[in-house]
């Protein structure tokens, strides 16, 4: 199975990148939606996408974004990237919440958005409007 998806790479990385493109061009003019940006020179085949969101210019916390997105559009968002210092074992060890601010404000809005190479044009469609719909 693994020979046979190795053979298919190429080809689903080039959608994953052509959804993350149109995913960008939809989504770029949200107030408060930090998108993710590809330095020139390097590469991404977005395995992930993930945005900042911040509460303040978008007018929703991410706990509610998370909670809606999936309530009320039946998308599942995802909560990556937990701040090492936030999990027990690091906190066993004397670390804490406010030690390091950009780790924890990444943490606190941090979201990442459903992409795979089998999306389809509707779906991303879908997405754009579920996310327009709770912020834009």
């Amino acid at each position: 199975m693994g020979s046979v998806q190795l053979r298919k790479l190429d080809m689903l990385n080039q959608r994953r990148i052509d959804n993350a493109a149109y995913l960008t061009e939809g989504l770029k003019d949200i107030p408060g939606f930090r998108l993710p940006e590809v330095v020139e020179g390097n590469h991404h085949v977005f395995h992930l996408y993930p945005v900042m969101l911040s509460p303040e210019q978008s007018g929703i916390s991410k706990e509610d974004f998370v909670y809606r997105m999936l309530y009320e559009k039946g998308v599942k968002v995802g909560t990556h990237y937990i701040p090492l210092h936030w999990t027990t074992a690091f906190q066993n060890r004397g670390f804490r919440r406010g030690q390091f601010p950009v780790a924890d404000r990444v943490g606190e809005n941090l979201v990442t958005l459903p992409i795979n190479p089998r999306q389809t044009r509707e779906a991303l469609d879908y997405l754009i409007e579920s996310i327009r719909s709770l912020i834009g």
